[in-house]
């Protein structure tokens, strides 16, 4: 994929089916020991990202498509002069310690119906309308094919920590890849602005065939789709390999090797940098 196009909206309704689909045949094929397995989120093992995965569908209906009062602001007003993380951890943990009693084919259940009700909201919903910020991205209200978009990645890690805690099934094949490093591309220009680069330089980012660029234009760091024919730095790396990068699976000195840089050196080290900051598992 070559040359620069605009980057749209994203549409990624199908895939948080064939997501939900994955995350529901691997939790059904657990075996009882199994739910109790160790991840990579030290509170929580395999059932309880289960139900934090419940827990944010929950939310996300009841402050998006119900317009009820978002559970952090709630929070917030136990916990004054806390800030976001710290109200975002408190909400999770609190609803996931509370949910442990949920029998496992329960949680199952319940995770059917909020995947079938919340693509129903996202295929209902006008994609250009505006709701919450992605924050990754800004702080702006976000139009709803980019809110898909965030809750496409995090469900995509999500399943990808199950299915490395159990050993199998983890969701590398790039069907699944592409959409949810669509959506992670949409953050780069944000992060781009702490680096002093000349207007025109261009980050590539590319996982087999696809590839996206975040460009220094007139206005500010862009993205867009594709590559162009000579940019300023290029990562490259497999689907399987960006599967385990971006969803905070590899070691900083795994991750190095998983990627492949090329360009400016000094740009691409400390492009690196900031991933292993990121995304490094610790």
């Amino acid at each position: 994929m070559t040359g620069l196009r605009a980057a749209g909206p994203l549409d990624v309704n199908g895939m948080l089916v064939v997501e939900r689909a994955r995350l529901l045949a691997t939790l059904a094929d657990l075996a009882p020991d199994e739910w109790e397995l160790p991840t990579e989120c030290p509170a929580w093992d395999v059932k309880g990202i289960a139900l934090h995965i419940l827990g944010d569908d929950l939310s996300l209906l009841s402050r998006q498509r119900d317009e009820a009062v978002n559970g952090l602001v709630l929070t917030a007003l136990e916990l004054p002069g806390a800030d976001f993380r710290t109200l975002l951890n408190e909400f999770n943990e609190r609803w996931v310690h509370v949910a442990r009693f949920f029998g496992t084919p329960l949680i199952i259940e319940l995770l059917r119906l909020t995947g079938d009700l919340t693509s129903e909201w996202y295929r209902r919903v006008p994609p250009d309308q505006l709701g919450e910020p992605v924050l990754f991205v800004g702080f702006d209200p976000a139009p709803y094919w980019m809110i898909a978009g965030r809750e496409y990645y995090e469900r995509w890690v999500h399943l990808t920590q199950i299915a490395r805690a159990i050993g199998r099934g983890v969701p590398h094949e790039a069907e699944f890849v592409v959409p949810a490093m669509a959506g992670a591309m949409r953050g780069f220009p944000q992060v781009m602005k702490a680096l002093d680069a000349p207007r025109g330089s261009t980050l590539t980012v590319q996982v087999d065939d696809a590839a996206w660029t975040v460009q220094h234009d007139p206005t500010g760091w862009a993205v867009y789709d594709g590559r162009p024919e000579a940019p300023t730095v290029a990562l490259s790396m497999t689907a399987p390999a960006a599967t385990s990068v971006f969803t905070r699976g590899l070691p900083p000195d795994e991750l190095r090797r998983a990627i492949t840089v090329t360009g400016d050196d000094d740009m691409g080290a400390i492009v690196m940098g900031g991933l292993v900051a990121m995304f490094g598992r610790q």
